[in-house]
């Protein structure tokens, strides 16, 4: 049996995985499959409970599981496009399993997604996707912070997986400014001609938050504190956390593209008060994980 034309939305969690997979679904040739964790986690956890997976974990019993499920979807002239962010983190993983599968992995700002993640990550809990270090972040690091060292290291395992292997990279700032041109470039990765419902699903998309439309499930997260989708760190942080956000971001912010800057008019030499319980956790943090 031949597989079935299948591709994978990933991108860490609140980067916009939601919206862009809702504008792939509005293609009537796609079978669009939201977070289907009950299948994945079948296969288990990887290293420190974390959703972790590499290719040694596609065990023979997990592969034709899995294979089995997805031959089960859609029908032979749709293309299966699933949704998952934790499947971010899973790349050798997914490919051990579906090696023709296309990946679609969105970015976005990583100070954006560090205000986004704060109702699942910088609290109490973490209801998020989980990067191998997750457990030291939550003992030696709190609020936005620890959200964004969450996105970095998220980003960076999956860059770092997707060197040499043939994917499609969506911005964020992209998919929210010019959602049409993003569009048709999504489409014609996937192979998909234009189709009047795709056009008009684009106008749900806009980077203004006043009456927007929400993806599916994101008002869980969603907070009213912020008018614009692009740069809302300008608006959510202190300058203080701005620069605390910016000195643990700036080589990824930069090799991304994005301007490793403070908003103007906060001054950078006003004293931070970072949200660390300890500063000699702090800097063995550092010491071993950043820019690693």
């Amino acid at each position: 049996m031949s597989d079935p034309h299948v591709a994978f939305v990933v991108g860490c969690a609140r980067s916009g995985t939601s919206i862009l997979g809702e504008l792939i679904a509005a293609h009537p040739q796609v079978t669009y499959i939201f977070e289907a964790h009950h299948v994945w986690e079948t296969a288990g956890t990887g290293m420190n409970d974390s959703h972790r997976l590499v290719a040694a974990d596609a065990t023979p019993p997990v592969r034709a599981r899995l294979r089995e499920w997805l031959h089960g979807q859609g029908s032979p002239d749709t293309v299966i496009v699933e949704k998952t962010p934790r499947n971010v983190l899973r790349i050798p993983f997914l490919r051990a399993i579906f090696p023709d599968a296309q990946i679609i992995h969105i970015v976005r700002d990583g100070r954006d997604v560090a205000c986004s993640l704060m109702p699942g990550v910088g609290g109490a809990e973490w209801q998020h996707l989980k990067p191998p270090s997750w457990q030291q972040l939550m003992s030696a690091a709190t609020g936005v912070v620890r959200c964004a060292l969450a996105w970095k290291e998220s980003v960076e395992i999956a860059l770092d997986d997707l060197q040499g292997v043939p994917h499609l990279q969506v911005r964020y700032v992209e998919l929210v400014t010019r959602p049409r041109e993003e569009a048709r470039r999504v489409m014609r990765y996937l192979g998909l001609p234009d189709r009047p419902a795709v056009v008009a699903f684009c106008d749900k998309i806009q980077d203004s938050t006043r009456g927007s439309y929400h993806a599916r499930h994101q008002t869980l997260w969603y907070r009213e504190d912020h008018q614009r989708r692009v740069g809302r760190w300008r608006e959510n942080l202190t300058g203080e956390e701005q620069q605390a956000v910016i000195d643990v971001l700036r080589p990824l912010l930069q090799r991304l593209g994005y301007e490793p800057q403070p908003a103007s008019g906060r001054d950078p030499r006003a004293r931070r008060t970072l949200h660390w319980r300890s500063a000699a956790r702090l800097w063995d943090y550092l010491r071993g994980k950043i820019g690693t």
